[in-house]
């Protein structure tokens, strides 16, 4: 059986002199891996659109086994810009190994696919900073998927904003500050203070339209404590953490 989606390569995988295994993140059927044979010739009509970070529509021939095998290919966008600079490769790499680990198969992500496409578009055309970038992606993607956090207001007494506030990012709510003070359960618990402005940016990236989502600034205050909250918040959801983010953080020190 055949079957046509758009997706997003993300994940490649050498198999003998002319095949590889290709990770696809695609539109209809979430997460798929997919064996391509012949792409590694020279001029070999797949090979294009199966390179790291190309974005194609692809026909699969669906096995009886449930697997998938390259039929053809057409080309939509190649985001190789992004290798021209290690630190972005690199996000990028960190970028694809959520998706790997969080994206379910046989589902469609179609919104999700055009969100990715987005923050690689970012990362390839390096006008915006990469930790703002890593921020965005991060706890959109993870409030995406399912790990949405209450920040409609204070958990305990429905307060929408207050002078101080209190982020609990492993339970994903926050109290205002008498209430956070007073309810014995919000003590002892791991916590971000954060001002109406730290909310405003969660809620902006959390319940924005997609094309809304690159298109702020924050002050360079703001886009670190972002940044400490969106990292801590995705890895305390999932319960892990990346090698590939590390090895991104390694090469910011070392510029």
């Amino acid at each position: 059986m055949l079957v046509t989606v758009k997706g997003l390569v993300i994940g490649r995988r050498e198999v003998g002199d002319n095949n590889c295994f290709l990770d696809i993140f695609t539109d209809k059927l979430g997460m798929v891996e997919v064996m391509a044979h012949g792409v590694k010739k020279l001029g070999g009509k797949n090979s294009a659109a199966s390179s790291m970070f190309s974005l194609a529509v692809f026909c699969l021939n669906k096995k009886n086994s449930g697997g998938y095998t390259l039929n053809s290919t057409e080309p939509v966008y190649n985001f190789y810009g992004i290798s021209k600079s290690i630190e972005s490769f690199s996000l990028a790499i960190y970028f694809a190994d959520i998706i790997k680990y969080c994206a379910t198969s046989e589902e469609e992500h179609g919104e999700l696919l055009r969100f990715v496409c987005m923050a690689f578009y970012q990362l390839e055309k390096q006008k915006l900073d990469l930790e703002f970038i890593r921020s965005v992606f991060e706890f959109r993607f993870i409030t995406h998927i399912g790990f949405m956090p209450d920040l409609r207001a204070c958990q305990n007494c429905a307060c929408y904003s207050d002078e101080v506030m209190y982020f609990l990012p492993n339970e994903g709510m926050f109290f205002c500050d008498d209430c956070y003070n007073t309810v014995a359960y919000a003590r002892g618990k791991e916590v971000f203070e954060i001002d109406p402005t730290v909310l405003h940016i969660l809620r902006y990236v959390a319940y924005s339209e997609n094309e809304k989502l690159f298109k702020f600034k924050v002050t360079p205050r703001y886009e670190k404590l972002f940044s400490e909250i969106s990292e801590y918040y995705l890895h305390a959801q999932l319960g892990r953490t990346f090698d590939t983010l590390k090895y991104y953080k390694s090469l910011k020190l070392d510029f």
